[in-house]
């Protein structure tokens, strides 16, 4: 929960509910919307100005300025810190104009930029806190965002009470949020038929389909990517031969069918309708033989011992351990290819992700802005712990910061998505589909970052 960390995916989602957020990216509008700052501007990509919204206060009276801002965005350059959202700061510098304005200057022309302060360096948390608890902060946050964390049950809850004090009144509307740990999708869905939970987050349409039938309500949305796996770029798999040996493994329609019966099989990248749609950006096919080729070729260079590769998976969710042992199976088709499963609890997947301390991962890249696949995928991306750097991909994500032309834009995404699948970067079998249900007295609840909904917007008909 401290802010330097927040950005690794699992932890947006109480994060915002503390902290807010300077920005907010509104996936229905594709558009950034303000949030704790009113603007983020520039008229040529690498010079900004953020204006704050005057007179903010964190929950234990310190000033939410611009001085709390640098102090926050210092804090991620630290290596102790060990930030997911160290390339982001070291891709600009700040200065403070006054109370409520920085200059945010961009080591190269970015117009994606205001996409980092909704995620990477979108949080801020009280100075005075921070420096008072060190390296307790993130167990005992202090922010000024509509909410503020009450009690943290590790794994199971965490209780998050209204802040009378936001600044956006008469938000929230609700006066308590408890987030519950629910791994598996049938508890989750007994526990929301039951009352004892609101709001419901789901991926695929077993489960949306049940709610239609008994009458809730459903908010889906596509979000980038989906569930599948991301590869390190290190030790074995440092070999692009090894890499497209597993992406010749993996069988979509093997685990979908098995594990998924009710949802579409992932078979294109993007899928139609979204801008990012290519025809060509496709998984190979399956081909067993091809891939023991190639095992057997980089066996043969390197002293002919097994290839050994990790899975990292999370623990607890009967699927996720179907999927894993199907994944294992698959691999191990090929003689010399072995792939030992290592299911974490949330910490330690958290920690594992953000170390890269895996040779492949269960992966979504999170959200909907498509500038997700520079973090992840270009070479100084601030999320890209596997280690991967293609030329092509770096180069066509760059185009994406340089130019400002929409159609230009999206074609080096495409160029970008092509290279990802054709190195086998990354894989999924599942498109990423978030649904959120709620019982229909449940209202404003609109999807924001990876499986989650801002509750400073949602209220309760009684």
């Amino acid at each position: 929960m401290d802010p330097v960390t927040c950005a690794n995916g699992i932890g947006l989602a109480p994060c915002q509910a503390v902290y807010g957020a300077l920005l907010y990216y509104d996936i229905a509008s594709s558009e950034v919307s303000p949030g704790m700052a009113e603007s983020f501007s520039s008229e040529d990509g690498k010079v900004w100005t953020l204006a704050l919204r005057p007179g903010l206060t964190f929950t234990d009276g310190t000033p939410f300025n611009a001085e709390a801002v640098a102090f926050n965005w210092q804090r991620i350059l630290d290596p102790k810190m060990l930030s997911p959202s160290m390339a982001a700061a070291k891709s600009i510098s700040w200065s403070v104009v006054d109370e409520t304005t920085l200059t945010v200057t961009a080591t190269e022309v970015n117009h994606q930029l205001p996409f980092m302060l909704t995620e990477s360096l979108a949080f801020v948390g009280s100075p005075t806190a921070i420096t008072q608890k060190g390296a307790d902060f993130g167990n005992s946050p202090v922010g000024a965002g509509p909410f503020v964390m009450t009690s943290w049950a590790r794994g199971t809850e965490m209780v998050l009470d209204r802040n009378p004090g936001y600044w956006d009144q008469p938000r929230p509307y609700v006066d308590r949020v408890v987030v519950k740990t629910i791994p598996a999708d049938d508890q989750r869905f007994n526990a929301l038929q039951s009352g004892d939970v609101n709001v419901m987050m789901v991926s695929g349409a077993k489960y949306p389909s049940r709610a239609k039938n008994a009458g809730m309500d459903l908010v889906s949305t596509n979000l980038l990517g989906g569930q599948g796996v991301r590869l390190s770029s290190r030790g074995a798999l440092a070999d692009p031969g090894v890499r497209r040996a597993v992406g010749k493994l993996i069988d979509n329609d093997q685990i979908m069918a098995a594990v998924f019966p009710d949802d579409a099989v992932a078979d294109h990248f993007i899928p139609e309708g979204n801008p990012l749609h290519d025809e060509t950006a496709v998984w190979p096919d399956n081909d067993v033989a091809g891939a023991q080729k190639l095992i057997d070729e980089y066996r043969a260079r390197n002293g002919g011992g097994d290839v050994v590769l990790s899975y990292v998976t999370t623990a607890g969710s009967p699927s996720l351990t179907q999927v894993a042992e199907l994944l294992q199976a698959q691999l191990e088709q090929v003689d010399g290819l072995k792939l030992e499963v290592k299911p974490l609890d949330g910490a330690g997947f958290s920690s594992a992700l953000i170390s890269g301390n895996y040779d492949l991962i269960l992966n979504s890249l999170g959200g909907a802005h498509p500038d997700n696949l520079y973090k992840v995928f270009h070479t100084k991306g601030s999320s890209n712990t596997a280690g991967y750097s293609d030329p092509i991909v770096d180069q066509a994500l760059e185009t994406t910061h340089s130019s400002n032309d929409p159609i230009v834009v999206n074609e080096a995404y495409k160029t970008a998505i092509r290279q990802i699948i054709d190195t086998t970067a990354y894989h999924f079998w599942r498109p990423s589909v978030s649904t959120l249900i709620t019982p229909t007295s449940v209202h404003g609840v609109e999807p924001a970052y990876q499986y989650w909904f801002r509750p400073e917007l949602a209220w309760v008909q009684k």
